[in-house]
């Protein structure tokens, strides 16, 4: 079981990643979002085994993926909280890039996922919540996380990390402050920490979508949901691009 496994929604895996010695991407460290939409999806979908999830920055996963050391990545793009993520750009950017030469291999949205997500705030065992000096996420998590860290951590300061597994990472190495994160409960579970609050801002308000990009045919109602950003970009439909 997934620790702290929350609502969501997938289209198909494509069959083409089923297998193992597929190697799929997504954003890291290990106990991001990103990590735990792969695997959440993957146990929706029946992978057993599934693919090979390695965690790493967004840039390092997209350079893998165009380099084809990896078979597939997958980001965040949107949330209905802050709208577009910091991914999207250079997600558009790298299919724009693919599809120049109308290669016949050329990048595709081969899936979506979306999670409801619910936060855990989390910290290192024996820390409690009126100890904490300050809370590290991403600057999406902070944005999202917003209404509950106004009405429980009021004036707390706030550190930004490139993502909830670097979070993570940071608030386990503190031995001289006394630190917590906020993050899927993967993170906890991955990083010995332990959690002082779950559940927070869950529901459809904070729902995140990702997308996962490989080189193969995608479904139909992947390309309904990807059509208007690709068409920002140019991307036409068109038989090398969604069906």
């Amino acid at each position: 079981m997934i620790p702290g496994a929350v609502p969501g929604s997938y289209s198909h895996w494509p069959d083409a990643l089923r297998g193992p010695g597929q190697r799929v991407a997504c954003l890291g460290p290990a106990g991001t979002w990103s990590h735990q939409a792969c695997l959440q999806w993957g146990a929706d979908a029946g992978l057993r085994p599934g693919p090979e999830l390695l965690p790493m920055d967004a840039d390092t996963a997209l350079q893998a993926l165009a380099q084809r050391c990896v078979d597939a990545v997958c980001l965040p793009v949107s949330t209905r909280v802050v709208g577009a993520t910091p991914y999207l750009s250079p997600v558009l950017a790298l299919l724009q890039q693919s599809h120049a030469n109308d290669a016949p291999d050329a990048l595709q949205v081969v899936g979506e996922c979306r999670l409801q997500l619910g936060y855990s705030l989390m910290a290192r065992p024996g820390v409690a919540l009126a100890q904490l000096q300050a809370v590290c996420a991403h600057p999406v998590a902070l944005q999202e996380a917003a209404p509950w860290l106004r009405q429980h951590l009021p004036g707390l300061p706030q550190r930004r990390c490139a993502s909830a597994g670097a979070a993570a990472q940071a608030v386990a190495a503190a031995r001289d402050e006394r630190l917590a994160c906020l993050g899927p409960a993967l993170a906890a579970a991955l990083h010995g920490l332990h959690v002082l609050q779950s559940g927070i801002e869950q529901g459809p308000h904070n729902e995140t979508r990702w997308w996962l990009l490989a080189r193969a045919a995608p479904p139909a109602q992947v390309a309904d949901a990807a059509r208007p950003w690709l068409g920002r970009f140019g991307l036409a439909h068109s038989a090398g691009n969604l069906p």
